[in-house]
């Protein structure tokens, strides 16, 4: 989380020195990407579905892929000098790239276990109230 704001902020100020070269379209689609990422993972923490987390942080692995490509878009087009304050955003965001990307593939791997682990639990009582309905019902006692 303290990455994806530090990110953000670096993602704010590079939007700004961009605009500041007249390419306020593209400054605009990243500050857009940049910053979503921040905002997906502070919704994603408070979903009520591990459904709704994946999904979430799977949505801030793919807005912080896109930032990651207008940095590359940015540095091709020499709108960010090499020696400048934002030499490092795209370390950042690479930073945080992988960590989602273990984040969303450890989630899901967890989710699809947790779901085969349901469906063989429903199959087994599925299974026992077969074998219960099969049974002969047992004779009347003596009494």
């Amino acid at each position: 989380k303290e990455k994806a704001r530090a990110f953000a902020v670096n993602v704010l100020k590079l939007s700004r020195h961009v605009r500041s070269k007249k390419e306020s379209v593209i400054a605009s689609q990243f500050l857009r990407s940049g910053t979503s990422v921040g905002a997906n993972l502070s919704e994603g923490r408070r979903t009520f579905t591990r459904g709704n987390f994946i999904s979430k942080h799977a949505i801030a692995l793919a807005e912080a892929e896109e930032a990651g490509y207008w940095i590359d878009l940015f540095t091709d087009a020499g709108l960010i000098p090499p020696d400048s304050e934002f030499a490092g955003i795209r370390g950042e965001c690479d930073a945080i790239i992988a960590i989602l990307e273990e984040l969303v593939s450890s989630a899901r791997r967890e989710h699809e276990r947790d779901l085969r682990m349901r469906a063989r639990k429903r199959a087994l009582r599925r299974n026992a109230a077969k074998s219960a309905a099969a049974r002969p019902p047992a004779p009347p006692s003596a009494g």
